[in-house]
């Protein structure tokens, strides 16, 4: 039996952890609450709830989902009761050095795993399963970006796509989706939508997802997007472009170091370059882009890797 701490908020962890839970690797969850966000304690069964973080300590593993937050002390406890703790760190924003150290760190993407690997960790690298409505594209002439809350220090590129807007030449299309209000954009290509959107209607409808982030390992819409069939137009930069098609991929103007928990490298994109990317692909045949995200989500489905992730979260 797994237990885990979780967020249930609208958001990439809080997506996270449903997923874990939806396909039958947790059993027992402690909802944290967060500072500004409702959760959605409906997300989980009453009998998966716990009240009290200790409760966890009844399951033969506990996973964490980036922080571990007061359930760091789990760790010991569970340690000298012989139970298993996992962690699946977003190491930019994961605390380091680790109050207490887990059992095993499960990276989800290559830029974390090199993070840990090269710390001398006991580390492995699983990517994240995906499961969602494939539809194939055939021109890419809608182009949807999903700004959620805007990500720490604007990650998610909104601003510069916007700005990105004033340079772009073809009559695209743009729909901005974000789950707080965003300054006005005065583009008659443009439609902003606020409010968030159920995760089933994220993919339905567009052509291109535009989505120039400026850093992260995992990327759940990146993974999203391109298995529901979408063209992926993110940042050229490591480990996006590892498993990406790279052809519409954004060159990085620069990087910067940034810190939140710990030192990692910021990408930047100019807004011309955004624009160029953008005008050079639209109306353009996408059609083997699209079947191309469609194999890729049959390899990396929770079909596929759930028995992995339950012979990695057993004791």
């Amino acid at each position: 039996m797994t237990g885990a701490v979780v967020l249930a908020t609208n958001q990439g962890l809080g997506y996270l952890a449903k997923d874990f839970y939806d396909n039958g690797l947790i059993d027992k969850v402690y909802i944290k609450q967060h500072s500004s966000r409702l959760n959605n304690p409906e997300w989980y069964k009453p009998e998966a709830h716990v009240k009290y973080l200790h409760e966890l300590l009844e399951c033969d593993t506990i996973l964490f989902f980036e922080e571990a937050w007061e359930g760091w002390k789990l760790i010991p406890m569970a340690r000298a009761r012989g139970i298993k703790t996992v962690l699946m760190p977003m190491y930019e924003c994961t605390r380091y050095p680790f109050p207490y150290e887990p059992d095993l760190i499960l990276c989800p993407s290559e830029l974390d795993y090199d993070f840990y690997k090269r710390r001398g960790k006991n580390v492995l690298y699983v990517p994240v399963p995906v499961d969602v409505e494939w539809k194939e594209r055939t021109r890419a002439r809608v182009f949807i970006h999903n700004a959620g809350n805007g990500g720490i220090g604007g990650r998610n590129g909104t601003k510069e796509l916007v700005e990105a807007m004033k340079y772009v030449q073809s009559d695209l299309s743009l729909i901005i989706r974000s789950q707080v209000p965003i300054p006005p954009v005065h583009d008659p290509r443009v439609r902003v939508q606020v409010g968030t959107i159920p995760p089933e209607d994220l993919w339905s409808h567009g052509d291109v997802f535009v989505f120039p982030e400026k850093f992260n390992g995992l990327s759940l819409p990146l993974q999203e997007a391109h298995a529901a069939g979408m063209l992926v137009m993110a940042g050229d930069r490591f480990p996006i472009n590892a498993w990406l098609p790279k052809a519409p991929l954004i060159p990085v103007d620069h990087y910067t170091k940034e810190r939140i928990s710990v030192e990692f490298k910021c990408a930047h994109y100019a807004p011309e370059t955004i624009a160029s990317i953008m005008d050079k692909w639209y109306d353009a045949d996408i059609t083997k882009y699209s079947h191309a995200g469609r194999d890729w989500a049959i390899d990396n489905s929770w079909k596929r890797l759930r028995e992995i992730y339950l012979k990695l979260l057993s004791r």
